[in-house]
């Protein structure tokens, strides 16, 4: 049989815990970590949904990318959603685990996925630069950079990626420049990382959430932007992570929560 903590030491494979940022408070919210796994629940964040989806799949682990708590509590109150999920939890034996930064630069993690899926059809090079390369892991890093082999209109771009992410992108120009050099960073995009998008000659950014005035400084360096949403842009690992964990867990079964959808596509 199968524990929490060796599916916690699997998913540190794929994502070692000093890829995450300091800050990040990565691992178990809520946890036996020797209780014998039942069946699994991937989803972006802990939601009602999620609970509900490891109720009907028999699952005792909800695996994440986003930690439930961020900061410290000092008390539970039972009236407050968030904090009523977590009594829902420990009554129902149900344990929670979040690989969130380190999955993001782990090779094969977030800002992978986040290419694969989001440039599909596109024409690439094979090479995949690293936008913030990781001091000790070689091919790890917070985002990726990707040549097209052919420079290609921003309006194709925008909407290729909007089908492939059933999404709306926010973009800072409305002049229709072909692009070459592609960046892509899942999640919200680091102001500090701006120089290096200048140095490594990136042609446009596509994040999942951005500042304004970010948006502005990328603008003013002639970096055209794309954001597609911060759900949109990390709910691409979840198939990835649960195929990932299927190979390694073939006697166990991986629901996969479609998260909560914020940028719909509305036809008339």
């Amino acid at each position: 049989m199968i524990n929490h903590r060796t599916i916690y030491n699997t998913i540190l494979e794929l994502a070692p815990a000093e890829l995450a940022e300091n800050w990040d408070p990565i691992g178990p919210t809520l946890t036996w970590p020797d209780d014998q796994t039942t069946n699994v629940v991937l989803s972006l964040d802990l939601t009602n949904k999620a609970l509900k989806l490891a109720k009907e799949n028999g699952a005792n682990l909800i695996i994440t990318h986003h930690p439930f708590l961020f900061n410290s509590i000092q008390n539970i109150n039972a009236d407050n959603v968030e904090q009523r999920l977590l009594l829902e939890l420990a009554e129902n034996r149900i344990t929670c685990y979040a690989a969130h930064t380190n999955l993001d630069a782990a090779i094969g993690g977030v800002a992978e996925s986040f290419l694969k899926v989001a440039l599909s059809g596109l024409d690439l090079e094979s090479e995949i630069d690293i936008l913030i390369p990781d001091s000790e892991i070689i091919g790890a890093g917070q985002g990726r950079i990707v040549n097209l082999k052919q420079s290609t209109y921003l309006s194709t771009l925008i909407k290729t990626i909007e089908k492939n992410l059933k999404t709306v992108c926010q973009t800072n120009t409305d002049e229709d420049q072909r692009i070459l050099r592609i960046a892509v960073c899942p999640g919200a995009f680091e102001e500090s990382w701006i120089d290096e998008l200048v140095r490594q000659k990136v042609d446009m950014l596509l994040v999942g959430e951005i500042k304004h005035h970010v948006t502005v400084m990328l603008h003013e360096r002639n970096i055209v932007l794309a954001a597609a949403g911060h759900g949109a842009s990390e709910q691409t690992i979840i198939p990835y992570l649960a195929d990932y964990l299927r190979k390694k867990f073939p006697e166990l079964n991986f629901a996969e929560n479609e998260g909560i959808v914020y940028n719909y596509l509305r036809s008339k």
